[in-house]
């Protein structure tokens, strides 16, 4: 049940089911409290949002007599939902509203990852060799007292040799080591960040129009998608073609490598063209990428935008980024969709919504990346075979040395 009725029972306890109420857990040196009865809050979560953040606000006189006004920027906080941990982070500001009818207190918070987005990431060295994206995430966040989880194993990817550039925050770095082990990252409720697949846990259930789903709104689009992507070789072919009216065709004989991938939603031409990268045996990532290519593009051509009437599901489970849920349309069709972005807000006149960005999970497939020390031509020359000649490296026969003592 939504409206201002539900707002109120849950806030006053007044049913049995889980409640809803916001409340959050401030530290300040050795003292913690907790601070509930908010008039009016907004949670914003999401797979490819960091920080999460909330916004939290009441009147006054009402954060005068529960401790809120003397919040400060800079406290720690957990938010929490009923008796579940949302996330871990900081009172970021705190603004005082003071108008002729109103005097309001908001308090706004970011995870603990806000530090990771906002500041360089520094090392004892900045060259790393020999080690994992999972290794190599976790000491870019040692600094804000943040651990990295795997989730199935993802990040534990042999990463042969990582530099870290010296301007860099430390979400760019843990953004381009997501992008080699072809993972996803983002925040944990204890404060932590995690490093997972594309989410194949299920919610309890799902969203249906005419039942929970308040507001739909499905997108079906080409923009951004291509009828066929090719990958090309890049190379000089091009200045010793001669110019014909077969030039075209000459120079892509040349240069496609036989790998490509399709989308047959296009109904016109529409070509794109990605290039092989150095150091690519046998274009393994480059067959991954050419699908990738189509399968992300797909994706994100159908989002489903909607506002449920609550934050949970039927098994009481608050909805959570990177979970798998049904959604079910006017027709009564049904699809699974990822859930990647979730605004959770309440107010006491309007009670409780949650507006859900859902797409279909191949929308937030990493790109598969070539670590780019697999086409430096120092390390393929040290890696190729013994027996093989690379014309670029110049060497020199040694005389045979003198082993006798």
């Amino acid at each position: 049940m939504s409206g201002a009725l539900s707002a109120v029972s849950d806030f006053l306890g007044w049913n049995n089911s889980p409640s809803d109420e916001v409340s959050i857990v401030v530290k300040s040196g050795s003292t913690a409290r907790q601070i509930t009865n908010w008039t009016s809050a907004v949670l914003r979560l999401g797979i490819e949002i960091m920080p999460w953040t909330a916004s939290l606000g009441m009147t006054s006189a009402r954060a005068s007599a529960v401790g809120a006004s003397s919040l400060n920027p800079g406290d720690t906080c957990q938010v929490y939902i009923g008796s579940v941990l949302v996330f871990t982070g900081y009172v970021i500001t705190v603004v005082e509203d003071i108008g002729p009818e109103d005097h309001m207190i908001e308090v706004q918070i970011a995870s603990k990852s806000v530090d990771l987005v906002e500041c360089a990431a520094e090392f004892s060295t900045f060259q790393m060799n020999s080690t994992n994206a999972l290794a190599i995430a976790r000491k870019v966040c040692q600094f804000a007292g943040i651990d990295v989880i795997s989730i199935n194993g993802a990040g534990n990817t042999d990463i042969l040799a990582f530099s870290v550039i010296l301007t860099e925050t430390a979400y760019e770095v843990i953004e381009r080591l997501s992008r080699l082990a072809a993972v996803l990252f983002y925040d944990r409720p204890d404060g932590n960040i995690c490093m997972s697949g594309v989410g194949t846990s299920r919610a309890a259930s799902g969203f249906v129009l005419g039942q929970n789903i308040e507001h739909l709104q499905t997108v079906r689009s080409l923009g951004g998608r291509y009828s066929k992507v090719t990958a090309v070789c890049q190379g000089t072919v091009s200045l010793f073609t001669d110019p014909n009216e077969n030039a075209l065709d000459s120079q892509m004989g040349v240069l496609t490598v036989g790998v490509e991938a399709t989308d047959p939603g296009v109904p016109r031409i529409r070509n794109m063209l990605i290039p092989v990268e150095n150091g690519d045996q046998d274009y393994a990532v480059t067959r991954q990428r050419v699908q990738w290519e189509v399968n992300r593009r797909i994706g994100r051509a159908y989002p489903i935008s909607l506002t449920c009437d609550s934050w949970r599901d039927q098994a009481g489970q608050i909805w959570l980024p990177n979970t798998l849920a049904p959604v079910t349309a006017a027709d009564g069709m049904q699809q699974d969709m990822l859930i990647g972005e979730l605004t959770l807000r309440q107010t006491v006149d309007d009670g409780t919504h949650a507006d859900v960005v859902l797409m279909p999970p191949a929308a937030y497939s990493p790109e598969p990346l070539l670590n780019p020390v697999l086409a430096d031509k120092f390390i393929q020359a040290l890696t190729s075979d013994q027996n093989s000649t690379d014309g670029s490296i110049q060497t020199e026969d040694l005389p045979p040395q003198d082993t006798a003592s």
